[in-house]
């Protein structure tokens, strides 16, 4: 069975997946708490230092990967601010929900102030070969005891904002 050591993800070992699967779980911090972490691989990974590298960095960077997600998060949001509509309008029993509304002052609730009410949840740590898309991806919720919807923010091992996606 195929095992590599890592100084961050510890001893892995991918051989023993039969499918896709967490081969690794853990934390990473940021200034307002610790956000849950996964390192996703198939039966056929083989991970070598050099990507494992790349993506344990995205971990000790969070903290600037957060806010380059944000500033994309932000963008996603003023071009199309249906996410937003569609949590203010159907999360109207919420405290944050009344507070943006209130702060809004009789305008639209803002992307500035809905990201930044906005939490990041997860991250997934995708190894190569798994999917065609960037590896890192970062999941961001609003009122997550409310409501399952997510933006998905997609990063690449150098840590640069790919793409936004809105799921569930």
């Amino acid at each position: 069975m195929t095992t590599i050591e890592h100084a961050r993800f510890g001893l892995l070992e991918p051989g023993a997946l039969r499918d896709t699967d967490v081969l690794w779980q853990g934390t990473a911090q940021l200034p307002d708490g610790e956000v849950e972490v996964r390192l996703w691989a198939g039966p056929s990974s083989a991970p070598d230092a050099e990507e494992l590298d790349a993506l344990a960095a995205r971990l000790t960077d969070l903290p600037a990967l957060d806010a380059a997600a944000r500033d994309a998060l932000r963008r996603y949001l003023r071009e199309d601010r249906y996410f937003i509509d569609f949590h203010v309008d159907e999360l109207g029993d919420s405290e944050t929900v009344d507070r943006l509304v209130r702060e809004a002052a009789g305008e639209e609730v803002g992307a500035d102030a809905f990201v930044a009410a906005m939490r990041l949840s997860s991250v997934g740590l995708w190894l190569s070969g798994l999917s065609d898309e960037p590896p890192v991806v970062l999941d961001y919720t609003f009122e997550p005891d409310l409501g399952d919807q997510i933006l998905a923010v997609r990063a690449t091992r150098a840590g640069a904002v790919a793409s936004v996606a809105w799921e569930s």
